[in-house]
């Protein structure tokens, strides 16, 4: 004889007329779906359960030990040093204009083209 879930494997749910394991087609969807894969810090070298949207490359860290939880504080501070330094940057040509960051990809060397041009030029 067959035996059948009376509440939905997803999301607990009570099953109602011919709904066998999930009660919705979200939940079937959400059965179907692998459970994550572990991933390894990147910092630690442990093991953890990625959650939440976006590539976690670290622990989470409220459920990581005390000594993950430092080498994540080392790893802000020091990319707060970074932004502080990029933030502090002049032009490479010497003209002391400061150059701005936009946050996202090398940052820039030089204040303008002409700036550029002076240095190499100077260089050569």
């Amino acid at each position: 004889m067959a035996r059948y879930e009376t509440h939905c494997v997803t999301c607990g749910e009570g099953l109602t007329g011919r709904q066998v394991r999930t009660c919705s087609p979200r939940c079937r969807k959400a059965a179907q779906r692998p459970a994550p894969k572990l991933r390894t810090c990147r910092l630690c070298s442990q093991p953890f359960k990625p959650s939440g949207p976006g590539r976690r490359s670290v622990c989470p860290y409220d459920d990581a030990d005390e000594w993950c939880q430092n080498l994540q504080d080392q790893a802000e501070d020091a990319e707060a040093a970074r932004l502080a330094a990029l933030e502090a940057a002049t032009c490479a040509c010497g003209c002391g204009v400061r150059l701005t960051y936009a946050g996202r990809g090398r940052p820039p060397r030089f204040a303008s083209p002409a700036c550029k041009t002076r240095t190499y030029r100077a260089a050569s």
